[in-house]
């Protein structure tokens, strides 16, 4: 089962239609070519599996330090022009050691992008990276090399959508435990 999490991007003062599509051009660019690269890449795909193991934190960064170079590599032979590609390697790099996915990126009343969670311990990593504020960093980073004047970025997950995703991936784990369904209530404070 294949369900995302639309995750609002909201820009103020909004930006021009253009930008908007520019952006959400090269997020679903970025997502496609990092997709690729998880399908195809063995070395890529074991750097994924390495990171379950029990590694000390300086195997960990050695790991994510790999991951960083593949990702970059991926994104210059996809065309992703130097001066933006280590802001998108930052993103997706920690995006896909939390087994998250940009599916697509579109233009809505804001930027929206996709998220797929391939697990539900993936979209709870998903919710800590949201209440933390490393997700809405490292979008705003990728977001203020297309917009050069001083916008605040804010990052808004309707809980509905982000039960739907969780309840979803409940039912196709079959995971019926009073724990997640005690813990799906949290999720009503998100947005």
């Amino acid at each position: 089962m294949v369900v995302s999490v639309p995750v609002h991007v909201e820009v103020s003062p909004p930006v021009d239609h253009p930008t908007e599509d520019r952006l959400c051009d090269r997020w679903s660019e970025c997502g496609r070519i990092v997709s690729r690269l998880q399908d195809s890449d063995s070395t890529y795909a074991d750097l994924l599996v390495r990171l379950e193991e029990n590694l000390s934190e300086l195997e960990k960064d050695e790991v994510r330090v790999k991951m960083k170079r593949k990702i970059s590599k991926a994104l210059k032979v996809g065309g992703i022009p130097r001066q933006i590609r280590q802001n998108f390697t930052m993103v997706f790099v920690n995006l896909s050691i939390n087994n998250i996915e940009v599916v697509k990126a579109r233009r809505g009343k804001s930027i929206v992008l996709y998220l797929r969670c391939l697990s539900v311990e993936s979209l709870l990593r998903l919710r800590e990276m949201v209440l933390s504020g490393l997700l809405l960093r490292l979008i705003s980073d990728t977001i203020k090399l297309f917009i050069k004047s001083g916008r605040r970025v804010q990052l808004i997950i309707h809980s509905e959508d982000f039960n739907t995703c969780l309840s979803s991936l409940i039912n196709a784990a079959g995971i019926h435990s009073l724990y997640l369904a005690e813990y799906c209530l949290i999720f009503l404070t998100i947005n």
